[in-house]
This record gives structure tokens, sequence and C-alpha cells, in this order.
């Protein structure tokens, strides 16, 4: 089976702020474009990509602070077939501007991209060594109903239930949370500020530390961000407006059982 990572795109206006707030939380830059306008960042478990909204390929598609659901796969022609197996649709592996990518529509109707891992750079360049692993999971939360299709187009990515599910939340990890997570959470009316934009996927960009939270929220607030912490039955987590005007919540992970 072909390997899946979370890989997050978030679409702004200013690719060197919001990398700057990233590498507070933990992240790590790994490739970025000579030209600009592009970066990806990895973490303990899962990466996440900036892209400038501005140079976008698919043009106003896609706006200031949107986040958007992908991966990276070590080969898009298994995951295709595997795909297309499962019954998913609008299935398109092409070549983009380094290396290849698969398309495919999830089960609202959005397009899902998939990046072919590549040593081929083709006018992109890679930063540094290896990155030391972190206590940061990228964990991108898409708002829908927990019980619903996109539980089953999840799975036919690769990815696997962790914990239990119920009406209002359920996660999902790529190769047991060492790739990622994705949070799949029910949508009330307040949830949905994030992006308000007719076809757009409502995506929040979110994390996991086995950090102390208090330690998080330390470093951001000496950088001049407001980072205060929750707690509630389920948790404890933190919540801070990111450069593009979003909010982000990072969550104290689980005690491992």
């Amino acid at each position: 089976m072909s390997a899946i990572v979370v890989q997050p795109i978030r679409f702004t206006d200013d690719v060197k702020a919001m990398q700057a707030f990233l590498e507070l939380l933990g992240l790590r830059p790994r490739i970025e474009a000579e030209a600009g306008g592009w970066v990806d960042m990895v973490s303990g478990g899962g990466m996440a990509a900036l892209h400038s909204a501005a140079t976008s390929a698919t043009g106003a598609g896609h706006g200031h602070g949107e986040t958007h659901l992908s991966f990276e796969t070590d080969d898009v022609d298994a995951l295709a077939d595997r795909l297309k197996t499962a019954g998913i649709e609008g299935v398109t592996v092409y070549d983009e501007a380094y290396g290849r990518a698969l398309d495919c529509r999830d089960p609202v109707g959005d397009t899902i991209i998939v990046n072919e891992q590549s040593e081929d750079l083709y006018g992109y360049r890679r930063l540094g060594g290896e990155v030391e692993p972190s206590a940061l999971r990228v964990s991108p939360v898409r708002f829908t109903d927990p019980q619903g299709p996109y539980c089953g187009f999840l799975e036919a990515l690769g990815l696997t239930r962790r914990g239990e599910s119920n009406e209002y939340y359920v996660t999902y990890a790529a190769a047991d949370g060492e790739h990622g997570l994705v949070g799949l959470h029910y949508v009330y009316a307040e949830d949905l500020p994030i992006v308000e934009k007719p076809g757009a996927a409502t995506v929040q960009l979110t994390f996991q530390t086995t950090e102390a939270l208090a330690d998080v929220a330390r470093r951001l607030t000496e950088s001049g961000f407001d980072a205060p912490i929750t707690r509630e039955e389920f948790g404890s987590f933190l919540t801070v407006t990111d450069p593009d005007g979003q909010q982000v919540q990072v969550h104290q992970a689980p005690e491992a059982p």
C-alpha cells in the first residue's frame, strides 16, 4: 500500500509571516520554491504547506486565509488504483510544477490534491538536511458529519480511525499518527466563520503536541500572539489568531495508554 502523509495547504498573502508563525509552533521548512510563493514544512507527524494565494495556479478559487485538506504519497499510481477501486470520483494523475500529483473529489464535491514525493525538484530547493523530530503533529479539522461518507473517503486514502467515533468528532490517523491526523468535526453554526465562501472546503489548521501547552503559549506570547489555554472535559487546547487572521488551535496530545 502506498504511504500517505497529511499535508494541509494554507493559501496566504504572506508566506514568510505564516512560516515564522508555524516555526513558533514547532514546524520546520523542508522545500521552497526558488521564485517564492511556496514552502512546505514538516512536524513530528505530518506536514503543512504554504502557498501564495496571489500566485496559485488555480487562480481566484483559493482565497487568502483558506486552508485546504491535502496529502502527500510515495506512489500516486498505486493510490489512484486504490481510490478508483473504492469508487472515489474524479481520480486524475498529472504532472505539476515538480513531480506528479493526483486529484480526486471528496464526498462533498471538493477537489483533494495528493502530491507525489519527488527527488527532482524542478525549480524548488530543499532546505537544510533532515529535520529533527518534534513534539508537534499536524491535525487539520474538516467540518462535516463525523459518521458520514467522509470516513470511508479517508479510509480509501489509507488513514485509519483512532479511538471511538461519536456524533460530534472522530480522528483518523496516517501511519498511526506518525504521518499526521485528520479530525472530522460536527458542523455547528459557530464553527463556520473560518472562511465563508461557496464551494470552499471548510478546514481549520489544527495541531496536537506532547509539549506542555504553557510552553507553547509562552513562546507565542513572547512573539506578540495572544494564546489563551482552554481546559475542557475532553482535553486542553490553546487558541491563537495567525497572521492570516484565522484561528489555529493546538491541542494537548492524549497520554499514551
